[in-house]
């Protein structure tokens, strides 16, 4: 298992810090971490071809390289922008693919996700795509290489992540607090008049 914030970091020290993509269950992690740093530089996209789209568009107004995340049965949806715009023999534009691996065939999952799983490393082979399984944070140091080596080359890179390979993050939960602040606020007051009574007691 890997800290998401590993990953974030990592992608932060290439000076990748724009993100779209779709939401995946297997990604729910980076998600979450992307939308309580703030949506300035991260775009929920409505698929995984706007995503690309989204990312090309950074790329071209900004020189830096953009993190498009998905799941991998979404990839076939980013196809199009990805050969016909991105891909190195087109336009040869810098990405970086983060795609949560369902299906992978380490890892017991829905019969549904089970062919597209064992044919995602194909699909990226076909396209040429260097990729990278994220299982620890020495394959995170084997990422950190392909990117540097992808940007210099302006060519498209790829991690792919398995279920549970991102550690949970500890979810403030909001309820809970809004309950604290009113406790807080309640023995506050209430101690208050407990005070003010004793004092009126006290000068009859």
């Amino acid at each position: 298992m890997i800290k998401v914030n590993s990953l974030i970091s990592l992608l932060k020290k290439n000076n990748s810090d724009f993100y779209a993509g779709v939401p995946d269950s297997v990604l729910k992690e980076l998600s979450y971490s992307l939308q309580k740093k703030g949506k300035k530089n991260h775009i929920i996209a409505t698929n995984e071809g706007s995503a690309v789209s989204l990312g090309i568009g950074h790329y071209l107004s900004t020189k830096k390289v953009p993190c498009i995340y998905m799941q991998n049965s979404g990839l076939s949806n980013a196809l199009n922008p990805l050969i016909s715009i991105a891909h190195e023999k087109v336009y040869s534009i810098p990405l970086i693919l983060i795609i949560g691996w369902r299906g992978s065939p380490r890892v017991k999952d829905e019969p549904q996700h089970n062919v597209k799983g064992k044919i995602t490393e194909n699909i990226l082979k076909l396209l040429n795509i260097k990729y990278t399984i994220i299982r620890s944070s020495v394959d995170l140091k084997k990422f950190d290489k392909q990117i540097k080596i992808a940007k210099k080359k302006n060519s498209i890179i790829a991690c792919l992540i398995e279920q549970g390979t991102l550690e949970k993050t500890k979810k403030e939960n909001k309820k809970k607090r809004l309950l604290q602040q009113k406790k807080g606020i309640f023995l506050k007051n209430f101690t208050a008049k407990i005070k003010e009574k004793n004092k009126n007691n006290l000068k009859h």
